[in-house]
């Protein structure tokens, strides 16, 4: 959960989670629970019943940037996200883990299972590994393979009908973000349709910064993340929009985005470190994980190349005959 006195103080800040519902998914303590979200909702129902106030446009409380067991680096269920990012009252999830959408449509398909989909709209997301850094696909409708460059990419994600979005760009202590070349190359083509201007786990601030004035600079709308890879991390980054339920209405609404943010402890690191040797050990033993396919599918053959054959060693000259050692050119 947000920490007291963490709140971002980039850019237009939002409010956090204040929508919520009373669900019915299975309890470690087998007793059903009422978020604190959702009570706020209630009571605030209540107050406009009696005075008469208007109510207000129903809001949208989003985080666009989450991983699940089925990335790597994370052993989180999709049981223990719904029921925490229920609690904690986002409406909107975009799951995206490393190279597949086999996270987000098993997220989805739980959510329907349970019977809260209703409830929590799960978005298919993606964090593509291009060969220019990594970029995230929303609204997809199959895993994007890794290798092709950011412009491919881009490209591909909005033939699917998806938007782009930019994770953690300016991060320099994650290899795998986006290079600032390929990275204004896609701002001014116009590929790009959000920037992760506030990431949880970006470790310092002006990093976050840096992404904020790009964004600015190149007149991108502007999202906060939470990235998160483990349950305690839910919900850290928010996005509060009007009510969509479409790339097309996402992408209109994103201007009027207003979000607010809270900084991970740089120990979430750690997690993933955990994730990632537990995965391999699990795997190691014979167990089945959902992260099997580590880096997604293989990229597509760009080239094809004749094979080269050897000649038999019977067509080649005998170096100890004098005649065809003279007939060499």
């Amino acid at each position: 959960m947000p920490r007291r006195g963490e709140r971002a103080e980039l850019g237009r800040r939002g409010h956090g989670p204040c929508t919520g519902a009373i669900h019915d998914l299975p309890q470690e303590s087998g007793e059903q629970r009422v978020s604190l979200a959702a009570q706020t909702v209630a009571a605030r129902a209540g107050v406009r019943e009696k005075t008469g106030a208007p109510r207000t446009t129903p809001k949208a409380f989003a985080d666009f940037h989450i991983h699940t067991r089925f990335s790597r680096d994370s052993i989180l269920s999709e049981d223990k996200f719904i029921r925490v990012a229920l609690e904690r009252g986002l409406t909107h999830v975009a799951i995206t883990n490393h190279n597949n959408v086999e996270g987000a449509i098993a997220v989805r398909d739980r959510a329907q299972e349970l019977g809260v989909d209703d409830q929590l709209t799960v978005i298919l997301g993606e964090e593509v590994s291009t060969v220019d850094g990594e970029v995230v696909g929303l609204y997809l409708h199959h895993t994007i393979p890794r290798g092709l460059s950011a412009d491919e990419t881009a490209d591909e994600i909005h033939r699917q009908g998806g938007l782009v979005s930019i994770p953690h760009p300016f991060d320099p202590f994650r290899g795998s973000h986006i290079r600032e070349v390929p990275l204004t190359r896609l701002a001014e083509a116009g590929k790009i349709d959000a920037v992760e201007v506030f990431n949880s786990r970006v470790t310092f601030q002006r990093h976050n910064l840096r992404a904020a004035e790009f964004a600015a600079r190149y007149g991108l709308p502007a999202i906060a993340c939470s990235d998160s890879h483990a349950s305690y991390e839910i919900a850290m980054s928010t996005n509060a929009l009007p009510l969509f339920g479409s790339a097309a209405e996402l992408r209109a609404v994103l201007p009027q985005n207003q979000w607010h943010a809270s900084r991970s402890t740089i120990l979430v690191h750690l997690t993933t470190r955990y994730a990632v040797w537990s995965n391999i050990v699990r795997r190691w033993m014979g167990r089945e994980t959902a992260a099997a396919p580590v880096l997604g599918p293989e990229p597509p053959a760009r080239f094809e190349h004749e094979p080269i054959e050897r000649p038999d060693r019977r067509e080649l000259p005998d170096p100890h005959d004098p005649e065809a050692s003279s007939n060499r050119g």
